[in-house]
């Protein structure tokens, strides 16, 4: 019979760090419904607001990489609770802007907030069960993730619908201020983990070159800043990053080890996730300015649509293991990308809302989503063994964010360079299908790394679909599943 601890580390602690999850990725797909409204109340272009959505993800891609450390050198709980006062805090400046610049900062504070939950979250789950129990406790946590983007479009264009875009961010409050009172009465004080100094230098120059690559690439298009001091930045990332490349060449201490390249299969599973993940990125960004700009639809439905994309990806979570074990992973990867970037081309010949068309096409966009989504993940965790998965996990954060924040800003320039390429040039239809296209090309172009898989590569992840994959991106105790997502 379990004990009231056993039952506080199984059910009650994963369900107070779902909460704070629920929030995260709510609200991380509530603004993309609402950016045409946002527009008009900023009086400011459509296309300059994918500011407001890349400036999460770039500093949630800066501060993730320090996150685990943190928790390990002042205690996780401490961390977990300051993370989500930091989130609430950028929530409610977010709010209060009148501004596209403030609304900028707010919601990068918010990203600084979400990339220490996160994964702090997760780590305290993993250190309070023991093995028996990590999948049945971490089954809890990964709820949120599902539903958060199937349900954060409708709950978004609801909300902005009735009451104002504001409050697309005041909901955080209510949701965030619960899970802090639960957090500090439920979850137990852990305390500090042995921990190696922090890589100062390192960390700063992997800061600026993340931070300015990204920044760089997302204000293109004279948006806030000109165009030259946007490539000024892009050139300091890129320099940056060298640095730190150079620093990090064979330290223990790294905050993202570089010798994990030498594993093949991790070195594909990132690459090909990269260019796979701004296609997810894009069509945050381009589904609700099509669905309301394009096709003058209602935030309402254009919010049902969006969700049809989340939802597809829903239904796929307990098939894609089953799948992948069936065809492999190169032949489904491959496949399934192919099939995924001919539902992009589909979707920018769309000129009419016929529901029959727009629905089973959004549906089989997410559920072929989901997929690759799983088995490139299972890639990037397959070799990475002990003390290697954490820095591992890093590494496919970090990664998805810059997927994330590229494939939003190269659909909004070419949304722009397709009509009047002013920045406040006006979007219509005609514009859309450019966009699309080119996501379709960097979807083909991300096959080309899973082409150098060899013919039953994948073996040691296959017969595994029994066990859910979350788990294995927070536990470096254990290898990664197909199921991860």
């Amino acid at each position: 019979m379990a004990t009231g601890t056993d039952m506080r580390a199984r059910v009650i602690v994963p369900l107070v760090v779902a909460l704070a999850f629920l929030m995260e990725t709510t609200d991380a797909t509530v603004l993309a419904t609402a950016l045409p409204v946002v527009a008009r109340d900023l009086s400011v272009s459509v296309l300059s607001l994918k500011l407001a959505l890349s400036s999460y993800l770039v500093a949630f891609a800066v501060m993730v990489p320090v996150s685990s450390w943190l928790a390990d050198r002042h205690g996780a709980r401490r961390i977990f609770v300051a993370a989500m006062v930091v989130f609430l805090l950028g929530s409610a400046l977010s709010a209060m802007q009148s501004t596209l610049t403030g609304l900028v900062w707010s919601r990068s504070l918010q990203g600084a907030g979400g990339a220490m939950m996160v994964p702090v979250g997760r780590m305290i789950v993993v250190r309070g069960v023991a093995k028996s129990e990590l999948v049945r406790a971490l089954a809890w946590v990964t709820v949120p993730g599902l539903l958060g983007p199937a349900l954060g479009p409708l709950v978004g264009a609801l909300v902005t619908q009735s009451l104002g875009w504001r409050w697309v961010f005041l909901i955080n409050l209510p949701i965030g201020l619960v899970a802090v009172a639960l957090a500090l009465a439920l979850i137990p004080r852990l305390p500090p983990e042995p921990a190696s100094r922090l890589d100062l230098p390192g960390f700063l120059a992997s800061a600026v070159g993340l931070g300015g690559l990204l920044l760089g690439v997302s204000t293109l298009g004279e948006h806030l800043i000109p165009t030259w001091v946007a490539v000024g930045l892009m050139g300091l990332g890129v320099l940056a990053l060298a640095a730190y490349a150079r620093r990090a060449r064979g330290r223990d201490d790294a905050l993202l080890d570089l010798r994990l390249f030498r594993y093949r299969l991790f070195s594909i599973g990132l690459l090909s996730g990269t260019l796979f993940r701004m296609s997810g990125g894009a069509a945050a960004f381009l589904l609700p300015l099509l669905f309301q700009i394009g096709l003058g639809l209602s935030i309402t439905v254009s919010g049902l649509l969006s969700g049809s994309f989340a939802f597809g990806g829903l239904t796929m979570r307990a098939l894609a293991p089953a799948i992948l074990d069936r065809f492999g992973f190169r032949r489904t990867l491959s496949a399934g990308t192919l099939l995924n970037a001919l539902c992009f081309m589909a979707l920018g010949l769309i000129q009419s809302t016929d529901l029959r068309v727009l629905l089973p096409l959004l549906i089989g966009a997410g559920f072929l989503q989901a997929l690759i989504f799983t088995g490139l993940n299972g890639l990037v965790f397959a070799e990475p063994d002990g003390r290697e998965v954490g820095s591992a996990t890093s590494f496919s954060a970090v990664s998805q964010q810059v997927g994330l924040t590229l494939g939003i800003s190269v659909a909004a320039l070419v949304l722009q360079a397709g009509g009047d390429p002013s920045p406040a040039g006006a979007v219509h239809l005609s514009h859309f299908p450019a966009a699309f296209r080119t996501i379709a090309l960097v979807l083909l172009l991300s096959i080309l790394p899973l082409l150098r898989m060899h013919r039953g590569e994948a073996q040691m992840l296959h017969h595994q679909a029994d066990r859910v994959g979350p788990q294995s991106q927070s536990d470096p105790r254990r290898k990664a599943q197909p199921g991860q997502v």
